[in-house]
């Protein structure tokens, strides 16, 4: 066995061990592999947890004044993000993809509808907060909080359309 052959195995054995191989670690290897279903996850948690804090301060309607039309909006954006990034995800692990420009859409109309829904929220919080006397600061938090994180996954969404667009392959 000459030199070259025991370099090249020892080598295949790092990779069979998970230690290193060509490309990184297996961890970056996987990343690389499952970034699209990863800003999925991201997205799908984020959105979760933007609806929650909202939905606490819908009980104290003398708190938040809002038209109707706008609790639709952030409500409709952020429900329908929350079924579109579950169904995508699942549809992943259950071995379908969808092509890129259905990803990239869907990542899109997402930032858009984000973006609408934390300037509706920031836009109402504003209004309703100094018109009332004694604001309920709990109630006013979690409606910042919930556009907050509506611009976060806005972000995450403008990530995740810019390397779909960018690598242009199949979810």
């Amino acid at each position: 066995m000459s030199a070259g052959d025991r370099e090249s195995e020892a080598q295949a054995k790092k990779g069979e061990d998970g230690q290193t191989t060509e490309g990184g670690s297996r961890a970056a290897i996987a990343l690389k592999e499952h970034w699209c279903v990863s800003l999925r996850i991201v997205e799908f948690i984020l959105a979760v947890i933007a609806i929650g804090l909202l939905v606490g301060t819908q009980y104290a309607p003398q708190v938040l004044h809002s038209n109707i039309r706008h609790i639709s909006l952030v409500y409709s954006a952020y429900s329908s993000y929350i079924i579109i990034t579950g169904v995508l995800i699942l549809a992943r692990l259950l071995g379908e993809s969808a092509a890129w420009k259905t990803s990239l859409a869907f990542s899109a109309v997402g930032a858009i509808l984000f973006i609408a829904s934390a300037g509706i929220i920031f836009y109402d919080w504003h209004r309703s907060y100094y018109a009332n006397v004694r604001p309920n600061k709990e109630a006013y938090d979690l409606i910042l909080s919930s556009g907050v994180f509506a611009v976060i996954d806005a972000a995450v969404f403008l990530i995740h359309a810019f390397f779909t667009f960018r690598k242009e392959s199949d979810y």
